[in-house]
C-alpha cells in the first residue's frame, strides 16, 4: 500500500492534546497542503485563519459553549452545561477556513482544503480533529459580531466553512471504527 493511502487509513480524530505548540515549519506545510486542494473553476476562494493564542482559543471556546445554550440541537444544549467539555480539546492550534460566499462552491472548496490539511498533519505525526463550533457561532444572529469582538475577522464577503484543531496527541491514537457495509454501488 502506498504512503498516501496509509496516511488516509491511519488518520484519526484526536480529542486530547499536549500543550506543546506545533513547529512553525510544520504548520506552514499543513497550510500549503490546504492551498493545493482542488476548487471549483480554480477559484481558490479561501482564507486561512490560524489561532495559536491559548487565551484566544479559551475565549472562543466559552463563546461557542454559550451559543450552544440556545441551540435547537439537544446534545449541544447539554454540552453547554458540562464543565468537563472543551470544544477544542485543549489543542494548541486552531485553523478556520473561510471562503468567499460568492464563489462557485465555497463550502466544498474550504472543506477540501481542510481535508488536505488533516491528512498533511497526519503525515507529519501531528494529530487533528474537525470542529464545527466556530461555524455554529457564526451562524447565530450575533455570531459575526461576537467573533469580531475576539479579533476573529474574516475577509470581506467571507464565511467560515471549516475548522479543525491541530497538535500532538496526549494519548495513543484510537483504532478505526468499523466501516459501514453496503456503502458502494458499482454501475457497469
Amino acid at each position: 500500500m502506498n504512503e498516501t493511502i496509509q496516511t488516509i487509513l491511519k488518520r484519526r480524530s484526536v480529542r486530547a492534546y499536549e500543550s506543546k505548540q506545533i513547529d512553525e515549519k510544520d504548520i506552514r506545510q499543513i497550510l500549503v497542503a490546504g492551498q493545493y486542494a482542488p476548487t471549483a473553476m480554480g477559484d481558490q476562494p479561501w482564507h486561512f485563519t490560524v489561532v495559536k493564542n491559548n487565551d484566544l482559543i479559551e475565549k472562543l471556546q466559552l463563546l461557542c459553549k454559550a451559543s450552544f445554550k440556545n441551540s435547537d440541537i439537544p446534545s449541544l444544549r447539554e454540552l453547554s452545561t458540562r464543565d468537563d467539555v472543551h470544544v477544542f480539546y485543549h489543542a494548541p492550534t486552531l485553523v478556520i477556513v473561510s471562503g468567499d460566499s460568492k464563489a462557485v462552491a465555497p463550502l466544498w472548496d474550504c472543506v477540501l482544503a481542510m481535508e488536505n490539511m488533516l491528512l498533511a498533519a497526519s503525515s507529519l505525526g501531528i494529530s487533528s480533529c474537525w470542529v464545527h463550533s466556530p461555524m455554529i457561532v457564526y451562524g447565530t444572529p450575533e455570531g459575526p459580531a461576537s467573533l469580531s469582538t475576539l479579533g476573529l475577522n474574516f475577509p470581506e464577503g467571507h464565511v467560515p466553512y471549516a475548522a479543525a484543531v491541530f497538535g500532538y496527541s496526549a494519548q495513543p491514537l484510537p483504532e478505526a471504527a468499523p466501516r459501514k457495509p453496503d456503502t458502494v454501488t458499482f454501475l457497469k
